[in-house]
């Protein structure tokens, strides 16, 4: 019988956390130095083209998604012969899927720059090296998920920590290379992270190769289980599409309406939301499988008391963080960057304020994934991400509403999503809506409510600087602490 092991999910989250500590840290002193070798234009430069491969990969989501699934329910039922012939299915869908994104990139995406970018007009040739660049990093990335997502499957998270603190520090040392670099510092800078990226890439695979049996492609993959993932990657394409859509599309969108200055802002306020959100990625690393293999053998009831506990687990860990960020929120770009770019405090306000709807949203999935059931997730959310876009660009286009307006579009989208999300756990699950009132929403919006509170009567006492800011992560780390110890369901794994 398959046991949810809470002793390696914890041991797991703790050495992502020291992972992502160190990363964070490197990430975002990063930032602070490209922006000021780069300037503001380039910076946003680089975002925006980065954005448009990544804008064209709409599948690459749901194909990870599938691997990490795949992967899981034959390591839940012990059968390492169906996950052999499940990894070699994976490489060839990769295989076909980079080919596909490479011809879209270099048709639609050279248009859309061509055609539809606000990009200075000394700044094309060296935007064209660029946007090359970011298509054959993108391309070996894609090649390596079938690896990764089998280490992540197999739970050995202690490869995928050491790589990426080394990958990140790796990018720190490139940063202090600008200043001296031979020819145009952005075509530069972009140079050196494709390498790093091409590096970090290939170690995935050759570490699998060495260590994995299942990952020695020998033998034609099942056409059966290439079909079985396409079909179930079928409705997962519109997820993947609707998050492109919502992520880069935004992007280009603010390119095309307000510069490349708004999206040097935008791409700033991103930088802290995705570090900040590693607190629930890194989290559902550890948990995912455990789901997974949780359902595929038949334990629905442990799997539905995992969701749960997870779901409130990941709201309290972000927020011990993102209140006393959303608060303090000026005072911490201050301190990160030598010159703010203006707007970049009210996007990562809003942008932080979705992170924690979002941070909801991993266990539900992963637990609706699990029962193969992915239609209508898939559609109903991914409808509500494409509208947001939609909406945006009718208001822009005839109205032309704050760039602000976009990101509060944003959060609004992924609330109603995840109010979608636990109608389709009710029915696939059977997960009580009444359980998961009494045992998430009610804890998150009592912890909302004192996160709120004590934060607004603290900036009321003391005046904006270092220990107000201190003082907030301290009151907000008790608060989560509080709620963390009198769980029911906490007390009950700790017993």
């Amino acid at each position: 019988m398959q046991t949810i092991d809470h002793r390696r999910i914890a041991k797991n989250t703790i050495l992502l956390y020291f992972r992502m500590g160190l990363i964070a840290l490197v990430g975002l002193w990063t930032s602070r130095i490209v922006l000021n070798c780069l300037g503001v234009v380039d910076f946003g430069l680089y975002n925006v083209l980065g954005g448009i491969v990544v804008a064209f990969s709409f599948m690459s989501g749901a194909l990870s998604a599938s691997c990490n699934r795949y992967y899981s329910v034959e390591l839940g039922k012990r059968d390492y012969t169906a996950l052999k012939e499940v990894f070699k299915a994976n490489v060839l869908i990769f295989l076909l899927f980079a080919l596909i994104i490479f011809i879209l990139c270099e048709s639609l995406g050279l248009w859309l720059i061509d055609a539809k970018l606000v990009i200075p007009q000394q700044r094309i040739a060296a935007s064209r090296w660029v946007y090359q660049f970011s298509v054959i990093t993108f391309i070996f990335s894609l090649m390596a998920i079938p690896y990764k997502s089998l280490i992540m499957a197999k739970e050995k998270l202690k490869v995928y920590a050491y790589s990426s603190i080394i990958e990140a520090f790796l990018k720190l040392s490139i940063v202090f290379l600008l200043n001296k670099a031979p020819f145009d510092t952005l075509v530069f800078y972009s140079l050196l992270n494709m390498l790093i990226s091409l590096g970090t890439n290939l170690f995935y695979i050759l570490y699998c190769k060495r260590f994995y049996a299942e990952c020695r492609y020998d033998g034609r993959p099942s056409r059966k289980i290439c079909i079985e993932i396409l079909r179930f990657n079928g409705w997962g394409v519109i997820g993947s599409l609707a998050t492109a859509t919502r992520n880069q599309g935004v992007n280009i969108l603010l390119n095309m309406f307000y510069g490349p200055a708004v999206n040097a802002a935008r791409g700033l306020a991103n930088q802290i939301y995705s570090t900040i959100y590693q607190f629930v990625q890194n989290y559902a690393l550890a948990f995912a499988p455990q789901i997974v293999k949780s359902y595929s053998a038949g334990q629905k009831n442990e799997c539905n008391a995992l969701m749960l506990h997870c779901s409130t687990l990941a709201f309290l860990m972000l927020s011990a963080v993102a209140f006393p960020i959303i608060f303090e929120m000026p005072e911490v770009m201050h301190l990160w960057l030598v010159n703010v770019p203006e707007h970049a405090i009210a996007f990562a306000r809003i942008m932080m304020a979705t992170a924690l709807v979002d941070a909801l949203y991993p266990p539900l999935f992963h637990g609706i994934q699990a029962t193969g059931q992915v239609k209508w997730l898939n559609i109903l959310c991914g409808g509500c991400q494409i509208l947001v876009v939609l909406i945006a660009y009718c208001l822009m286009k005839w109205g032309r509403i704050s760039s602000e307006m976009v990101f509060v579009l944003i959060f609004c989208g992924a609330f109603i999503s995840q109010i979608i999300r636990i109608i389709l756990a009710h029915k696939y699950l059977l997960l009580s809506i009444k359980d998961y009132f009494k045992k998430v929403l009610l804890p998150v919006i009592s912890a909302t409510f004192l996160y709120s509170a004590s934060l607004l009567a603290l900036s009321l006492l003391l005046d904006s600087g270092i220990a107000r800011l201190l003082i907030s992560f301290a009151i907000s780390i008790f608060i989560s602490a509080t709620f963390v110890l009198i769980s029911k369901k906490t007390r009950y794994d700790r017993a």
